[in-house]
């Protein structure tokens, strides 16, 4: 869960370890919300598609697919430890 939502209020996590920004905002902060954490280091961007490779050709030949629905575009919650991990003393 990159984006943490309780009684009200939101709060980004980091994807890959259990850090949070420590500032919590209401929904419709939302926007000053990102603001403020990119300006605290951390890294939030679009995430690449879920599968590269997400036809049906290998089964099907070239028959488009087209049941379903895409994916809801998400986003990548990076904090500065897990982004820059040798300049801040990251773990990894």
């Amino acid at each position: 869960m990159s984006i943490a939502r309780e009684n009200g209020k939101l709060q980004v996590c980091c994807d890959s370890c259990p850090a949070s920004y420590p500032n919590t905002y209401a929904a419709e902060d939302f926007a000053v919300m990102i603001a403020d954490a990119r300006t605290g280091g951390w890294i939030i961007q679009k995430a690449g598609p879920a599968s590269a490779d997400a036809s049906t050709e290998d089964l099907f030949g070239s028959t488009p697919r087209i049941a379903g629905k895409p994916p809801a575009e998400r986003f990548t919650h990076t904090c500065p430890s897990c982004a820059n991990p040798i300049e801040t003393g990251g773990l990894f």
